[in-house]
């Protein structure tokens, strides 16, 4: 087979993407996963009154349709600020309510809740700050409560950068 000025730039795509070169496009994500939520973190220093506990904050990055599983933050304050979009929440009993952008919520210690970003073409981005036991996880992921919201499909617990 003789390759022509006209074929000859289809057929070197067609190497470049079975070499890979066009692998992270193609494989960025599986068919019908859900969207992962993003986690940045920002810093982590000791509580000055109690030095038993740490400060921990970090920015949330929701893409559309995105959600965290159901989880707790065992002793820990969370105080949440929206920076942008806005973020459903939902807490275990609760029906689930709105933090939108420039809004803040405030989550008791060891209150089992999930967040998700309910736009279909907006990502959201949540600062989030937390008062904590400096032994206890950032997290724990927990069964999903008997009666729930219908949140869109969580990925697992967003991960620092």
């Amino acid at each position: 087979m003789t390759l022509t000025k006209t074929t000859r730039p289809v057929a070197v795509a067609f190497v470049l993407l079975a070499l890979g070169f066009g692998a992270p496009a193609v494989q960025a994500r599986e068919p019908g996963a859900p969207p992962k939520v993003q986690a940045e973190h920002i810093a982590t220093e000791p509580l000055a009154t109690d030095p038993d506990k740490e400060v921990d904050i970090q920015i949330y990055t929701f893409p559309p349709q995105s959600a965290v599983p159901w989880h707790v933050h065992k002793d820990a304050v969370e105080i949440e600020y929206a920076l942008h979009g806005s973020i459903m929440l939902e807490e275990e009993g609760k029906p689930p309510y709105e933090v939108a952008k420039g809004k803040t919520n405030v989550l008791a210690p060891n209150v089992v809740h999930r967040g998700w970003n309910p736009s279909k073409t907006e990502p959201a981005t949540l600062y989030v700050v937390r008062i904590k036991p400096k032994a206890a996880p950032l997290a724990t992921i927990v069964p999903a409560p008997a009666e729930t919201a219908g949140a869109p499909a969580a990925s697992e617990y967003p991960e620092d950068e």
